[in-house]
């Protein structure tokens, strides 16, 4: 019985910070299912030798696993190896990616944005800017509306800031936002910021899908680690959907 314990604490209280606190939720499955495979293995592990099947089974998941880990590395490396601003490159727009808003206040995703959109405008006085994202779940504005309040209450002249309001995922902001530039007679082909959590940049550059992506990378503040953490784990599948579906 007691060699149960652990997989069960990791069962119960991952599955409660899953349920009760969305910022870690993925993480808090990620704990569930641990617990419940260390339980699964035991449980075939004891009747392998009596038994073909468990044998046959604990090696098909021994193998399903392997290459679950190796998918989930590659995703996460190259995750990590696109998620820094690009300081070089000369971009002649900049375009925010939404995330959540509370009511009419920004989430701390989207104000992570915000202040990295607004260090890397600091010496771009000129270049227009385009704020994606509907309005979603317990918010009472669009994103893009509550990106475009932020921004221009902290000096930025609202005559630069394109809106668009449509958009519900990361396709949608990028091409509803190249669209709203090329109504308003930018050169799409130009070289465009894109401004996003840095744990998305990977997937926003894999829907970019064009040589012209300057990515832009926002860090959410250290004191919300295991929140990024779980951002970190969740976008893996993230990306894998891009990469398969483009979407």
């Amino acid at each position: 019985m007691k060699k149960n314990v652990l997989p069960l604490v990791l069962v119960l209280l991952g599955s409660s910070a899953g349920l009760l606190y969305r910022p870690v939720r993925m993480l808090g499955l990620l704990c569930a299912g641990i617990g419940i495979l260390i339980v699964l293995f035991r449980f075939l592990s004891e009747r392998e030798k009596r038994s073909r099947a468990a044998r046959y089974a604990k090696r098909i998941l021994l193998i399903v696993l392997t290459v679950g880990i190796l998918i989930f590395t590659a995703l996460e490396g190259f995750i990590l190896a696109n998620n820094r601003t690009d300081e070089q490159s000369t971009p002649s727009a900049v375009l925010i990616l939404g995330a959540g808003v509370y009511g009419t206040t920004p989430s701390v995703a989207l104000r992570a944005r915000l202040d990295a959109a607004l260090d890397y405008l600091a010496d771009k006085p000129e270049i227009p800017i385009v704020v994606s994202g509907g309005q979603g779940n317990a918010e009472d504005i669009t994103e893009a509306e509550c990106m475009y309040r932020y921004l221009s209450e902290r000096g930025i002249d609202a005559s630069r800031i394109l809106r668009e309001e449509e958009a519900t995922n990361t396709k949608e902001n990028i091409e509803k936002s190249l669209a709203v530039l090329f109504v308003k007679g930018y050169d799409i082909t130009d070289n465009i910021a894109v401004v996003t959590a840095d744990y998305h940049l990977a997937r926003a550059k894999v829907l970019f899908s064009a040589p012209n992506f300057i990515p832009v990378a926002a860090h959410t503040p250290l004191r919300y680690l295991p929140m990024t953490i779980n951002y970190y784990v969740r976008e893996a599948f993230g990306l894998a959907r891009a990469l398969i579906l483009h979407r």
